[in-house]
């Protein structure tokens, strides 16, 4: 998803709530976090700035999850999901073996939702 999708999807949250994204920019608390040192605090800050402009305006949180193999991280996003706080929409499923179709399929465009394979079948 672009920075475009990203900004969108505070307008469809509700005041107080959160917006958080992989694939957006790094924050300044992000950077804070992870012990990045003051010169990345502020290029992260200066970077997300569009972004922490329009969460100001729509009363919602932004927070930017670095993705890394992580069992545990997986698994609180499998028990948002079990505990229904996390909708997952799945658009089309292909087997395995149809691996070019679902590639051909993504690079439409038209894919609302994940595309998953069936590994086993």
């Amino acid at each position: 998803m672009g920075q475009e999708t990203l900004l969108r999807s505070f307008k469809i949250v509700k005041p107080g709530g959160k917006v958080v994204s992989v694939s957006g920019l790094p924050d300044e608390k992000f950077a804070k976090g992870y012990g990045l040192n003051i010169i990345w605090q502020k290029l992260f800050k200066l970077g997300s700035y569009k972004i922490r402009k329009v969460s100001q305006k729509d009363k919602a949180d932004y927070e930017f999850l670095f993705m890394h193999p992580d069992g545990k991280q997986l698994e609180k996003l499998g028990k948002l999901v079990a505990d229904k706080k996390l909708k997952v929409r799945l658009d089309k499923e292909f087997d395995f073996g149809n691996l070019q179709a679902a590639c051909d399929y993504v690079a439409t465009g038209h894919a609302n939702g994940k595309v998953i394979m069936d590994i086993v079948g």
